[in-house]
């Protein structure tokens, strides 16, 4: 039997199979190709882009004929149209277990490009890079393309249609930091498309999944693997990118405490914390650099070297707090750095900018009453000294950073980069190879397994660079588009496209006039980051409008009670993130990986298996005292009062629901009476 078996009927239909699964169907009532072109306008304005289309020409290939005589493991087919004298190749190839579909040759002026792949009416798919509002994908379109996720994410919110008043900042259901076009399907395949210009992920038709491409689709290459179960179709897909590093273990002494403001104030609020007996792993101290305030409020100054003003005798607090307290210092970068500064001056002198192409000078772009210049990380010289600059946060004493943005500002009409790509090109593949710096400047000084890099961009080949993730700047409220619950499905979706280590800030980033965070939702935050890889905490964009972990003693001693029940957990965090590192099955992952035969467990996205053996329920919503929890058939034992529930399943494979008590500092989790782990599970039954 061939490696790409196929079916076919007269020129009329070809069916093509992969491991006996329909991957794609071509008949003269449903080509699966079509082509034409159009124009498109990019605009933006402060990371928010606004993208407008003119189609000029839509047309279906019907024809096509197969060449079968390529050998066992390639099938050719030209899909044409005879009357416009139009015709694609595309190529289908097997090998090295993994299967390839490309175009080889194109004739015609065309520059869009659409590819229908086989889909069941009920089939389930997940991934497409970090998605906030869906899990599973199906009756929707997804851009791939970077930029700022929006504040608000919900057209009929008043939030977001506030934010759409100031640079169109509202944001949609789609938009988002990580965008990526991978995907996995529940009859057990992935694909990624391996193509870094403007692309559409749609899964909105019954019978079929679209494939959009903008610009030179001759580039396309689409990858595609098949397992038979779940846990395998995930290791397949997580040894085609490559698989996250085990954080570094001094993570798991304690929560990451997000503080600024100066040497004098980040020690007197440690101090208090560490008097309270606050867990703390680490401090991050995003302003080492310096501060500005804008409209937005109180943000860094993107100058990246220490501020020895702000933060005197850094370098010294830095030894001895590792010293005395065995707690580490974390830093913050992007690959931006303000006008005015000397890195600026330094980077604009020697050529290592983005250039104008109206200008032919650095391109400088405003960043929110902040302009800045972007390092052109195709210029090999500028690459060099980049890293550099990261290796330099090392050397002062830092083990760690958030490494913030990526291609999200990078506009496209104006800019120009050293090895000439596409501005078009490079705006997505700008953060894989921001990512990829960061991982290059940590390895070769031997500290992948020491430091503590997170970051919230990322596309194409991010996985196999990127160490964690975080999911970007929520709202401090309790929305589901952009509030806590939206951190969720981002880190299932972000898992199953190949990105198994997650967090989030603990009580979230964005607060504006009408939206300050709470003490109920900063709690119940820090209470869903217990059961995550990371605890960290931020202090958001208002710190001093924003209920924080130590603004009350109170609130100070449910979280130091939270922080202990994170550090009691560190073995089996060990273990999880284990896993992940080495077979690249998600920390946080969706129950149907374990429950493959519950149908119910395809379609929800606001609980999480932690590992193998934790089912977590996250209460998102204010003022709750119960919650519904969903239970897979399995003997399960709520964690906090030893209560076993033993669900059977139902004809067809259903477990069932149950509610139980959901007071702030104990959300609903459950674990399996089965696991290695009982004996640490049932120490939280005693506080």
């Amino acid at each position: 039997e061939p490696l790409i078996p196929y079916e076919h009927f007269c020129n009329v239909c070809t069916d093509i199979f992969l491991d006996r699964r329909l991957i794609l169907r071509h008949t003269l009532e449903l080509p699966a190709v079509e082509v034409g072109t159009g124009t498109a306008q990019f605009k933006e304005d402060l990371g928010n882009f606004h993208i407008k289309e003119q189609l000029t020409e839509r047309l279906s290939l019907p024809h096509h004929h197969v060449n079968d005589h390529l050998g066992a493991n390639r099938l050719e087919v030209q899909f044409f149209d005879r009357s416009k004298n139009i015709q694609v190749t595309v190529e289908f190839s097997s090998g090295d277990n993994e299967n390839r579909i490309r175009i080889t040759d194109v004739k015609g002026k065309l520059n869009r490009f659409w590819l229908k792949l086989a889909a069941n009416e009920n089939e389930h798919v997940y991934g497409g890079g970090e998605q906030f509002s869906y899990f599973n994908l199906r009756g929707h379109r997804f851009p791939m393309w970077a930029r700022e996720q929006g504040v608000g994410r919900n057209k009929s919110t008043i939030i977001t249609k506030l934010a759409d008043l100031i640079a169109g900042a509202g944001g949609d259901y789609h938009t988002t930091y990580w965008p990526q076009a991978t995907f996995v399907s529940d009859k057990l395949y992935f694909a990624h498309l391996e193509y870094s210009a403007y692309s559409v992920l749609d899964f909105s038709a019954a019978t079929y999944h679209e494939l959009e491409l903008w610009g030179e689709f001759t580039e396309m290459v689409l990858h595609m693997r098949t397992a038979p179960t779940w846990m395998g179709l995930v290791e397949n897909l997580t040894s085609f990118f490559g698989r996250q590093p085990t954080p570094p273990q001094w993570l798991l002494k304690g929560a990451v405490i997000g503080l600024q403001g100066g040497s004098d104030r980040v020690i007197d609020v440690f101090n208090s914390l560490k008097q309270q007996e606050v867990k703390i792993s680490s401090i991050w101290i995003q302003d080492w650099s310096g501060k500005i305030m804008t409209s937005l409020g109180k943000r860094v100054y993107w100058d990246w070297q220490w501020d020895p003003k702000m933060y005197p005798g850094l370098k010294s607090h830095i030894k001895r707090f590792r010293e005395d307290f065995d707690v580490r210092f974390l830093a913050y970068i992007n690959p931006h750095v303000i006008r005015g500064s000397n890195m600026f001056n330094e980077s604009d002198k020697n050529g290592y900018f983005i250039k104008s192409k109206s200008t032919g000078k650095t391109q400088v772009v405003d960043f929110g009453e902040m302009e800045c210049g972007t390092v052109d990380l195709t210029n090999p010289k500028a690459y060099e000294w980049y890293k550099q600059v990261i290796k330099d946060m090392l050397k002062l004493g830092f083990s760690g950073w958030m490494a913030d943005f990526g291609g999200e500002y990078l506009p496209v009409n104006d800019a120009v980069f050293f090895d000439e790509t596409p501005s078009t090109q490079m705006h997505n593949l700008y953060s894989q190879m921001w990512a990829k710096l960061n991982r290059e400047a940590v390895e070769e000084e031997n500290k992948v397994n020491d430091t503590f890099i997170f970051m919230r961009s990322g596309f194409g080949q991010s996985p196999g660079y990127t160490m964690t993730s975080w999911a970007g700047d929520q709202n401090v409220d309790f929305s589901y588009a952009d509030g806590m619950a939206s951190v969720i499905p981002a880190a299932l979706s972000l898992g199953m496209s190949g990105m198994g280590i997650h967090h989030s800030d603990i009580g979230g980033y964005v607060s504006l006039i009408c939206m300050v965070r709470t003490e109920e939702l900063i709690l119940r935050w820090a209470e869903l980051s217990v059961f995550t890889p990371i605890m960290r905490t931020h202090e958001g964009n208002r710190p001093y409008r924003n209920w924080q972990v130590y603004t009350l003693n109170s609130t100070t001693k449910s979280f130091a009670r939270l922080t202990s029940l994170y550090t009691r957990l560190a073995p089996y965090h060990t273990a999880v993130v284990e896993e992940t590192a080495s077979r690249g099955i998600p920390a946080q992952r969706p129950l149907f990986l374990h429950y493959p035969n519950d149908p119910t467990t395809y379609d929800i996205k606001y609980q999480y298996m932690y590992g193998p053996d934790i089912l977590v329920a996250p209460v998102f919503l204010e003022a709750q005292h119960e919650w519904s929890v969903y239970l897979p058939p399995d003997h399960w034992v709520y964690l906090w009062n030893g209560t076993e529930i033993d669900v059977k399943a139902s004809a067809d494979g259903i477990g069932r629901n149950v509610r139980v008590n959901a007071e702030i500092g104990n959300p609903p989790v459950f674990y399996r009476k089965t696991s290695d782990w009982k004996t640490l599970f049932e120490t939280f039954v005693k506080g």
